[in-house]
């Protein structure tokens, strides 16, 4: 499973004729991100929302076989307009469509097609679509439609099931939790489920009536850890037939358009439970049925900040495209706050419309002309603030940025990990862990959108942007105050002096030299780091004289790692380094010793905490142990340790006392942050954390 066949892949050709009635493909577009959702409606019948809300009708008749052969000579068939007014639409059998709004408003529509082999046919209620649910928007993740049933997660994970009874979708009921641990969903007929794990694997659940879940609600392997590095642009079932298509990104060492659409069939998709596994069609091995489908998901409403970073007092400039004519946009401030942004700006109108991205856009940037800017008042606090962009019906975007201080004001200065969420960035497909580019760097413009850089809950695990802002709700709630800065910012220097203890997130892996440098003179000096997270520190990336491109890798293709590299272990800066044996395995701490920080926790030696958290348990995922390096922490130094079943064990917490009077605190889990706001227990160590660092005086004041 998740090796493509080397047959050759045929073009999808246009169609030599059109029903008189109806159009062919037509529209505005950008080829480098055509589609922004591909869903199935059963027999082979696929429907594509064009970036411009275009919809249009294909038919795959090669299904049975995963064999190249298309209605129309694989032309598509124009049925509809403005279908970008949904955040996600769903394919059902025998031509339903469902259609989510950004307000939580579901609308039903069918189509009746009149002969399978063009296409032609009419809508019924002449095209107007019918409200069958409302109160979705309560979702942050929302698949499914095959059977007529939509699947929802929630922001903890909670997985629940609507079924759509006498017309309309009733309450959805929780039926399992868990969920937020995949990275991908999607759903056929039957009740069944296809999940990307966090390892990449595929995996097949099945809920049945009156019974519950399938192998005790234990998911069946039927793929392995590749699917998410080769299919990572979409994934969809085909609708009651055990189809599943896939979206392939290129793995060209300049990669092109990621157009290829694979599919793969499984003949016994609703009984692999019984049948002792997967019973894949041609041994599961992917054929390319298609070319041209390039899907980005938020084509419809997306855009970017020109610069990531703003001094209060500037201005933000955002970049923006969109399939409608106009949106309107305001500014809310995210951090410091609670879980509701704050609207600091009232709202303007601005121009709508798409814009194509730059042939190099992936290392250079999508060159998006400025469609709203705003003025940030000097007496703005520093910290996460975002443009709101809100289309029909509610589709909302928004698009965050820092806002730093135009000079220190706070005792605390917390960095933001951005490198990090720019190296995970899956827009347009690839990123630096994306498959392919062998052998080469890999420049990664800032300036494109982003799936890392969400302030809202995805009911997904999420280690980027969202489980930092776990930390800033968390001291706004404490009442700590803080100026907040990018990755750039601490490459830049020049600042660090002014603070007690400069704050780091929850996975701060990439820095340049110029950063390591930075901080490590901060320290010297007599400053004091509170690292949240782990994997820290790990591998060097460097940015362009601009500051909107980075680039990764060494000159000959290979991890650029500070130890093995240069011999500057990430120990010599947070007295901890990164284990690789505990990768995606989740547990609590257990208390080694007693120590200041534990003061009104109730914790002793031997006792547990952390075993929860919205990513999981606190050591989790990723982390960071003793190991034997130059400049980690005296064993002496380890407060708690992770339990996750390693021959070092799981996260070491650590205080690591420095000559010149500070202290480096670190928790060594890329999990922490998303266990603050979730136990008293670690909300209390870190309390402790921070008071011992308002305590002190800042480097340039001591």
């Amino acid at each position: 499973m998740g090796t493509i066949s080397g047959r050759p892949a045929l073009p999808i050709a246009e169609a030599a004729q059109a029903p008189p009635e109806e159009a062919r493909e037509t529209g505005a577009f950008d080829p480098h991100q055509r589609w922004s959702r591909l869903v199935g409606g059963g027999d082979g019948i696929v429907y594509a929302v064009q970036s411009d809300g275009a919809l249009y009708w294909y038919r795959h008749r090669g299904w049975p076989a995963a064999a190249f052969d298309w209605a129309n000579q694989g032309g598509g068939l124009l049925i509809g307009s403005g279908w970008q007014d949904f955040d996600t639409v769903l394919g059902d059998l025998n031509g339903v469509l469902y259609g989510v709004r950004g307000d939580g408003t579901v609308l039903c529509y069918q189509r009746l097609v009149a002969d399978l082999d063009t296409g032609a046919g009419t809508w019924a209620n002449n095209g107007t679509g019918v409200v069958v649910g409302t109160g979705f928007n309560a979702f942050p993740r929302i698949f499914g439609g095959p059977g007529g049933v939509i699947w929802c997660v929630d922001a903890d994970g909670v997985l629940y099931r609507s079924r759509r009874v006498n017309g309309t979708f009733e309450t959805p009921q929780p039926l399992g939790d868990g969920f937020n641990a995949a990275r991908y969903l999607f759903s056929d007929t039957a009740n069944v489920l296809y999940a990307v794990s966090g390892t990449g694997a595929l995996t097949w659940f099945r809920y049945r009536d009156g019974i519950g879940w399938a192998n005790g609600g234990q998911p069946v392997a039927i793929g392995d850890n590749d699917w998410f590095e080769l299919f990572r642009r979409d994934l969809f079932a085909g609708g009651g037939n055990g189809a599943v298509y896939l979206i392939r990104i290129d793995h060209s060492t300049v990669p092109g358009d990621d157009g290829d659409l694979v599919e793969l069939r499984l003949a016994n998709h609703e009984t692999v439970d019984t049948d002792g596994g997967p019973r894949w069609i041609d041994n599961g091995t992917g054929v390319v049925v298609g070319k041209g489908f390039t899907v980005e998901r938020g084509a419809g409403l997306q855009g970017y900040p020109r610069q990531q970073s703003v001094p209060a007092g500037g201005r933000v400039s955002i970049a923006l495209s969109t399939a409608f004519s106009s949106v309107t946009a305001q500014l809310v401030r995210v951090a410091p706050g609670g879980d509701t942004p704050e609207a600091v700006t009232g709202t303007t109108t601005v121009a709508g419309g798409l814009q194509t991205v730059a042939a190099n856009y992936r290392s250079a940037g999508c060159g998006w002309a400025e469609r709203y800017a705003a003025g940030i008042p000097a007496t703005w606090p520093s910290g996460v603030y975002a443009a709101r962009l809100t289309g029909r019906f509610g589709r909302v975007q928004h698009i965050p940025f820092v806002v730093r201080p135009a000079a220190p004001a706070r005792k605390i200065a917390v960095v933001l990990p951005t490198n990090t969420y720019h190296a995970y960035n899956g827009w347009s497909g690839h990123d630096q862990y994306s498959e392919g580019q062998e052998g080469v760097r890999r420049p990664i413009s800032f300036l494109r959108p982003s799936y890392t850089w969400l302030i809202a809950p995805k009911g997904q695990y999420d280690l980027e942007l969202y489980s930092d802002l776990e930390l800033l709700r968390w001291l706004s709630a404490e009442q700590i105050g803080f100026d907040c800065y990018i990755d750039h910012d601490l490459h830049v220097g020049g600042w660090l002096p002014a603070y007690s203890a400069v704050v780091l997130g929850s996975h701060p892996e990439y820095f340049s030299m110029a950063m390591r440098t930075n901080l490590a003179n901060y320290l010297a000096s007599g400053g004091s780091v509170i690292a949240t997270g782990g994997n820290q520190i790990y591998e060097r990336a460097e940015f362009d004289a601009d500051g909107t491109t980075l680039t990764f890798r060494a000159a000959d293709g290979s991890r650029d790692l500070f130890l093995d590299h240069y011999n500057l272990p990430e120990s010599q800066l947070l007295g901890v380094n990164f284990e690789y044996e505990g990768w995606m395995t989740f547990a609590p701490y257990r208390v080694l010793r007693d120590h200041p920080f534990l003061a009104g926790t109730g914790l002793t030696p031997g006792s547990e905490f952390g075993a929860h958290g919205r990513n999981g348990a606190a050591s989790a995922w990723e982390f960071d142990t003793l190991q034997g390096l130059d400049g980690e922490a005296p064993p002496s130094g380890v407060i708690a340790q992770g339990t996750n079943p390693t021959d070092r064990a799981g996260a070491a917490m650590v205080c690591k006392e420095l000559p010149g009077g500070g202290f480096v605190f670190s928790a060594s889990s890329m999990t922490f942050n998303g266990a603050i706001r979730v136990d008293p227990v670690v909300r209390r160590l870190l309390r402790n954390v921070f008071d011992r660092a308002l305590s002190r005086p800042a480097p340039a004041l001591s």
